[in-house]
């Protein structure tokens, strides 16, 4: 009988136990959210054998348990591509409360895409000789066509412009290599391209000139009035529109037209007749083709303002695929000064400068947003841009990769973000870690990282590569601020009063092979703009600046800098440029210094220029510079909670593996690598229960035996 009772009390202390553990599982699927695109239903609850199957329903299952959040809400999704219908747009009824955040990610390690293009099928040959194909557009309006993993190029021609052409004037292109004519020339445009500036004017009119005494056989092409006046607002176009060498020279497509499709990779959107063009490349069977038509121009946005701010939003592990840019359709075409800012003509040129090319993610009035571990890929436009008032958020250990635009814009360039509020300031963010490759592949003045009108940015541990212009981008404003120049004698004309860039910290990037396109100039492998007190420069690594100016550009108003230990080597010109009042020391380089350039006596307590010890090249410490540049390999610290104090890190390093809950029935049990604490003490509750059952049951029976 003693025996008995205490069999029983074992199996009522594992029953216990057990409840007890079932239920912190139960705490924990209730945290957590399951999206299948393929095997899920929005009528489903959302738990991991029972998903919803759109991220919009997930998204509403996320806002219905934000307000009562005692841990992180975590919402994951399985495996496949997730095509969008519509932006997926985060407001701060999406924010994590009471300090926990909101995760959104792909389950595991599975590959997760995000798409805002849409398929096209049933493609038939339309011309046998050019082997020109087209399939229905459906009816959506797009710049951009993605076959089997590369972006397809709009179709085009080199433009070789005549000596007698300006923006005023109409402009004449020789017609040599051109079609006879053009069906529909109100889509016809001329890609321009000159110093900092690249733009897409709109035409309005051709003619064909055979013979003519002045200017032989060409087009004369007449801009739309949008165009010209759009293209005299910015500052380049000011200054050459009545440089007839200059626009000459600046002058490189004309796209955009059936009649010049002519090279395989090239493609063509007829909107009137709803029909998409294209010729194959090699290998290519149209029968079996990937062919995405861009559709959406961002696929994420986080919609803050001053009142609302969006916050505690985590984006991480996805891939983001496929969007269109549309400006350039407008009747201005699209019209950009440096970084592919454009400019409002009703405000004067050094003010108003706005980001253009859109962004896959996009948002503002942002606290502790972070994105990381993505991959984005065959974009339109830039990869993220964290705009006006982020805070304390980061875009870490991302890849970027064959965009249109840039990789990462942070912070905003209007002339209302140099001096904000304090609710409108942009502070104490990370860029770090990212990995920025073949970018700006439409938009060339586009950079690889642009930071604009910030305090406290971290630019860190970034990699750079294969760039038409420059690298990294930090600052804006073109101004030197109130007083910061007195020895000048007068007041500088760029003078915007005092900024609110400073503090920031551009150390360990590692930028190579930058300003390959020929036709773009004055930017460097790292740039800044502005007064920035109290930042620094240290321990980055240039290697191939193939235009001007230089390796480091320290370009209009750059003061407040402390510059050491870089690494510049392979420029075309100077390894530094430019420079007012920085302290610029132990810095290792191949190319000579731009001579007596700013070198300014100290102006009192608050600014001083120095230039010591440079020019030097030692190979064991460019060896370890270069080393300990670029992005950082994730190691998680030894013990949770606990970093190496040697060399900690930039931002918070995720876990890899998210947390699973333990469901009995799960039939993914088999590839989750490890369980959680919790659930290892269930599984050994169930079987010391059923054990001990199992036990009293085999002692009663020989109990009965034996009698």
């Amino acid at each position: 009988m003693k025996k008995a009772l205490k069999v029983l009390m074992c199996m009522m202390m594992a029953i216990s136990l057990f409840t007890i553990a079932s239920a912190s599982v139960m705490a924990k699927e209730s945290s957590m959210i399951f999206v299948d695109g393929k095997n899920g239903n929005d009528n489903n609850p959302g738990t991991l054998n029972k998903p919803v199957q759109t991220l919009a329903k997930a998204q509403e299952l996320a806002r219905a348990k934000t307000n009562n959040m005692d841990e992180d809400l975590k919402v994951y999704l399985r495996e496949g591509t997730y095509v969008l219908d519509e932006t997926l747009v985060f407001d701060s009824r999406d924010s994590g409360q009471n300090g926990h955040n909101v995760v959104w990610s792909a389950y595991e390690d599975e590959k997760v895409t995000i798409s805002g293009g849409t398929t096209l099928s049933e493609w038939t040959k339309v011309d046998e000789e050019k082997n020109i194909w087209k399939a229905p557009a459906k009816g959506i309006e797009s710049r951009e066509l993605y076959v089997n993993g590369k972006r397809a190029i709009l179709a085009r021609e080199r433009a070789e412009a005549l000596d007698d052409t300006s923006i005023n004037k109409e402009v004449y292109i020789k017609r040599d290599n051109l079609p006879e004519s053009f069906a529909k020339v109100e889509d016809l445009e001329v890609v321009f391209g000159r110093k900092w500036k690249w733009a897409i004017l709109r035409v309005s009119g051709i003619k064909t000139l055979t013979d003519d005494e002045d200017y032989g056989n060409s087009f004369r092409l007449r801009y739309t009035s949008e165009s010209k006046a759009a293209f005299k607002a910015n500052l380049t176009g000011a200054a050459i529109e009545n440089d007839s060498v200059a626009m000459k020279e600046a002058i490189l497509y004309i796209q955009n037209a059936y009649e010049l499709l002519n090279v395989p990779g090239e493609f063509y959107l007829n909107a009137e007749e709803d029909q998409v063009y294209y010729i194959p490349q090699d290998g290519e069977d149209m029968n079996n083709i990937n062919a995405v038509l861009g559709r959406l121009e961002n696929l994420i946005v986080f919609d803050g303002t001053a009142d609302n701010v969006v916050k505690n939003i985590t984006i991480q592990g996805l891939n983001f695929k496929y969007s269109t840019f549309l400006r350039p359709n407008l009747p201005d075409g699209l019209q950009t000064f440096q970084a592919s800012a454009m400019t409002n003509p009703e405000d004067e040129w050094n003010r108003e400068w706005i980001p253009t090319t859109g962004s896959a993610i996009y948002g503002e009035y942002l606290d502790n947003i972070n994105i990381m571990k993505n991959h984005f890929e065959l974009l339109a436009n830039t990869g993220v841009h964290l705009g006006i008032a982020t805070k304390n958020s980061s875009i870490t250990y991302n890849e970027f990769e064959k965009l249109g635009g840039a990789g990462i814009i942070l912070g905003g360039t209007e002339s209302q973000h140099h001096k904000p509020e304090k609710a409108d300031l942009t502070e104490n963010n990370a860029v770090t870690d990212n990995y920025v490759t073949n970018v700006a592949n439409t938009y060339k003045g586009c950079t690889g990282i642009l930071i604009g009108y910030t305090y406290g940015t971290n630019v860190s541990y970034n990699t750079v590569t294969n760039l038409p212009y420059t690298g990294i981008s930090v600052g804006w404003g073109w101004g030197y601020g109130e007083n910061t120049r007195p020895d000048e004698g007068k007041t500088d004309q760029f003078v915007l009063g005092d900024f609110v860039l400073g503090k920031n910290t551009i150390s360990y990037n590692r930028v190579e092979n930058v300003l390959t396109e020929p036709a773009l100039i004055d930017g460097g492998g790292i740039y800044t703009l502005g007064r920035q007190d109290g930042s620094v420069m240290t321990d980055n690594y240039v290697d191939g600046v193939h235009n001007e100016y230089g390796g480091i550009y320290l370009d209009e108003g750059s003061v407040g800098f402390d510059i050491t230990n870089n690494v510049i080597t392979n420029c075309v010109r100077n390894w530094l440029f430019k420079g007012d009042y920085n302290y610029i020391y132990d810095n290792y380089a191949t190319e000579a210094k731009e001579p007596n350039r700013d070198e300014r006596m100290p102006i009192g307590d608050v600014l001083q220029y120095r230039f010591d010890n440079n020019d030097l090249w030692d190979d064991e410490a460019v060896a370890k510079i270069k080393a300990a540049s670029g992005v950082r390999p994730i190691v998680l610290p030894e013990e949770p909670g606990k970093d190496d104090p040697k060399d900690p890190p930039i931002v918070d390093v995720p876990d890899p593996e998210p947390e699973t809950p333990n469901v009995s029935d799960n039939p993914h049990v088999n590839s989750i690598p490890k369980t959680s604490d919790n659930s290892m003490i269930g599984t050994w509750i169930i079987i010391t229960g059923l054990s001990a059952v199992n036990l009293f049951v085999i002692s009663k029976r020989r109990k009965n035996i034996s009698n």
